[in-house]
C-alpha cells in the first residue's frame, strides 16, 4: 500500500496540465528569429516575450507560440486584452489601479496619464544617467511589456528574415520587401485566425522552407538543439528524480544511520541509481545549454543556481560512496531539489533567458576557470550546510547516536575542506582575471570582499576544529551558521547591494524571502541548541 502510495506521488509530480486545444505550432516554432541578439527557435522568442509580457510563460495553460500568432492574427484584440502584467503593488499605486488589477490592456496604459507622465520622467532620468528608484524601475520594464506586445502585434519584433551578411541585423516580417515571405506569412495568420489547422501546417512548412532556403539562414541543427532543450526541460526533470530518490532513501532507512552491513538494502541501491541517473539528466541539459550558448553556463543567478544543485550532488555522491552513511546524498539530494525547484519556478528572480555575454564575460577560459571554481566551492558549502542540520537535530533529539554523528561529523569537515580549497583557488584566479581585465589583481569590489569574508570564516572553522578550540556540536553550528557568508557573496552583493564591477551578475527580487529563510534557519540553530542544553542538565 505504502509503494502505491509513493508511486501516486510521483505521477502527480510528473504530471502536467492540459494545455489549451490550438492547432500544431511546431514547424512556425522551430523558424529562427534573430531577438535580444542572438538567433533563436520563435518557440523560445514565444517563452520568453509571452513571459515578460503576462508574468507568465504558459499564459492560461495555453502554448506560448499560440499566443504570439493569435496576437499578430489580430492586433487591435491584442492592445484590447488585459495582458500586461502590473503585478508590482507599487506600480499599480502610482498608476492608480485596483489592487486586484494584476493584468491590464496595452491600450488601457496608454490612455493613463500618470503611466505616460511616469515612462517620460524614468527616460529622461536614464538619459541623464540619474540614478532610478524601484518604482520607476518597474515602469521602464511595464513600459518594455507594451512595446514588446506592440512590436509582436505588428510584426515589428519577429525579426525572421534572415541578412547573408554575416552579424548584420535581420529583416522583421512585417516590413520584409520578399513578396513571396509576405504572401507566406499572410497564408499562416488568416489560417490561424480562422482556425484552420490544415491550413495553418501547410502555410507554416511553407514559410519555414522558404526562410531556410535563404541566405544567411542558421544551421537547422542549432536550432533544434534549443528546440529539444527548451522541450525536455532537463533542470525541471532532474529536480523530480532528486526528489524521487530523497523519498527512497528516507524508505530505506537513512536516518537512523546504519552500519554499513544495511547497504544490502536494495532501497539504498536504487535510490543511488536514481541519482546518478538525475546526474546524467543534470549533466545533458548543461550539454544542450552550453551548445546553445557557446559558452559556460556561469553568467547568471539561475545559471550559478544549477550548478551548484549539480555539483552539490556530485560532490555528496563521491564522499557517500567513500564513507556509506546514506545522510550526506539525502542532505544534497534535499539541496538539490530546493535549488532546481527554485530555478524553475521564479523566473521573474532567477531569469533562465539564454543571453550573449557582455564584454568582459568573453574570455571563456577565465570565465569557465574562475567561475566554475567559486561556484563548486559554493556547492561543498552547501553539502556542510545540509549535513550541519542534520546533525543539529539529532544532537537535540537523538544524542545517543554517537557512531552516527561521529560519521556526519567527518563528511561535513570533509565537505568543508574541499569548499576552502576551491574558494580559495577561485579567489585567486578571479585575482587573475580581474588583472586581465580591469588592471589590477584586488580592488575591495563588494564581490571580492564577500568571498573572502566567507573563506575566511570557514578557515576559522577548520582551524578551530583542528586545535581543539571546537568540539563537534559547535562545527555542526559554524556548517549552517558560516553558510550566511556564502549566501552574501553569491546573492546578497548581486541582489541587495547591487554596487561594484560584477554588475553583469545584477538582479533584483527574492529578497524578503531570502530573510525569512535566513532568520527560520537562525532559529532553528537556536532551538537545537536550547534544546541540546535543556537535555544536558
Amino acid at each position: 500500500m505504502k509503494r502505491f502510495g509513493l508511486l501516486a506521488i510521483l505521477i502527480l509530480m510528473l504530471a502536467r496540465p492540459a494545455l489549451a486545444a490550438d492547432p500544431d505550432t511546431s514547424a512556425f516554432a522551430s523558424i529562427p528569429v534573430q531577438a535580444q541578439g542572438r538567433v533563436k527557435p520563435v518557440d523560445t522568442f514565444a517563452r520568453e516575450s509571452v513571459f515578460l509580457i503576462t508574468g507568465k510563460e504558459r499564459f492560461e495553460q495555453r502554448d506560448p507560440v499560440a499566443w504570439i500568432l493569435t496576437w499578430m492574427a489580430d492586433a487591435e484584440a491584442a492592445r484590447k486584452a488585459p495582458l500586461v502584467d502590473v503585478s508590482h503593488r507599487r506600480v499599480r499605486e502610482a498608476l492608480g489601479l485596483a489592487d486586484d488589477a494584476r493584468r491590464v490592456s496595452a491600450a488601457s496604459l496608454l490612455e493613463n496619464p500618470k503611466f505616460v507622465e511616469l515612462a517620460r520622467g524614468a527616460m529622461q532620468k536614464r538619459q541623464q544617467d540619474q540614478d532610478l528608484d524601484e518604482t520607476e524601475k518597474q515602469i521602464e520594464r511595464l513600459v518594455s511589456r507594451v512595446n514588446l506586445l506592440e512590436g509582436i502585434a505588428t510584426g515589428e519584433s519577429l525579426t525572421i528574415v534572415p541578412s547573408s551578411e554575416k552579424g548584420a541585423s535581420w529583416t522583421p516580417i512585417a516590413t520584409t520587401t520578399d513578396q513571396d515571405l509576405a504572401e507566406h506569412m499572410k497564408a499562416v495568420l488568416s489560417s490561424w485566425h480562422g482556425n484552420d489547422a490544415a491550413g495553418f501546417a501547410s502555410a507554416s512548412t511553407a514559410l519555414k522552407q522558404a526562410l531556410a532556403a535563404m541566405p544567411g539562414a542558421p544551421a537547422a541543427a542549432d536550432i533544434q538543439r534549443e528546440l529539444e532543450y527548451n522541450r525536455l526541460h532537463p533542470f525541471g526533470k532532474a529536480w523530480m528524480i532528486y526528489i524521487a530518490a530523497f523519498l527512497v532513501l528516507l524508505a530505506s532507512g537513512v536516518i537512523p544511520g546504519a552500519t554499513r552491513g544495511a547497504h544490502s538494502n536494495p532501497l539504498y541501491w536504487l535510490a543511488v541509481a536514481m541519482v546518478v541517473g538525475g546526474l546524467i539528466l543534470h549533466a545533458y541539459g548543461f550539454f544542450l545549454r552550453c551548445n546553445i550558448a557557446g559558452r559556460a553556463p556561469v553568467t547568471n543567478m539561475y545559471e550559478s543556481v544549477i550548478w551548484v544543485s549539480f555539483g552539490a550532488t556530485v560532490i555528496a555522491l563521491v564522499i557517500e560512496l567513500a564513507y556509506r552513511t546514506r545522510t550526506i546524498l539525502l542532505a544534497a539530494t534535499a539541496a538539490a531539489v530546493l535549488c532546481l525547484v527554485l530555478a524553475d519556478n521564479t523566473p521573474s528572480v532567477l531569469d533562465p533567458a539564454i543571453n550573449p555575454l557582455t564584454p568582459v564575460l568573453r574570455s571563456n577560459f577565465w570565465l569557465t576557470i574562475h567561475v566554475l571554481t567559486i561556484t563548486l566551492s559554493y556547492a561543498a558549502f552547501m553539502v556542510a550546510l545540509g549535513e550541519g542540520h542534520v546533525a543539529l537535530w539529532n544532537y537535540a533529539f537523538h544524542p545517543d547516536r554517537r557512531p552516527f554523528l561521529k560519521s556526519l561529523h567527518n563528511q561535513m569537515y570533509r565537505a568543508m575542506q574541499v569548499g576552502v580549497l576551491l574558494l580559495a583557488a577561485g579567489t585567486i584566479l578571479g585575482g587573475v582575471w580581474a588583472n586581465y581585465s580591469w588592471g589590477r589583481f584586488w580592488g575591495w569590489d563588494p564581490k571580492e570582499v564577500w568571498a573572502l569574508i566567507a573563506l575566511l570564516g570557514y578557515l576559522a572553522l577548520l582551524h578551530g576544529r583542528f586545535a581543539g578550540w571546537l568540539k563537534d556540536f559547535g562545527l555542526a553550528v559554524g556548517a549552517v551558521v558560516a553558510f550566511l557568508g556564502v549566501l552574501m557573496a553569491w546573492y546578497g552583493v548581486n541582489f541587495v547591494l547591487g554596487a561594484g564591477l560584477h554588475s553583469y551578475g545584477f538582479g533584483d527580487g527574492g529578497q524578503q524571502y531570502v530573510a525569512m529563510v535566513i532568520g527560520a534557519d537562525l532559529a532553528f540553530v537556536g532551538l537545537m541548541a536550547w534544546i541540546r542544553k535543556r537535555n544536558l542538565r
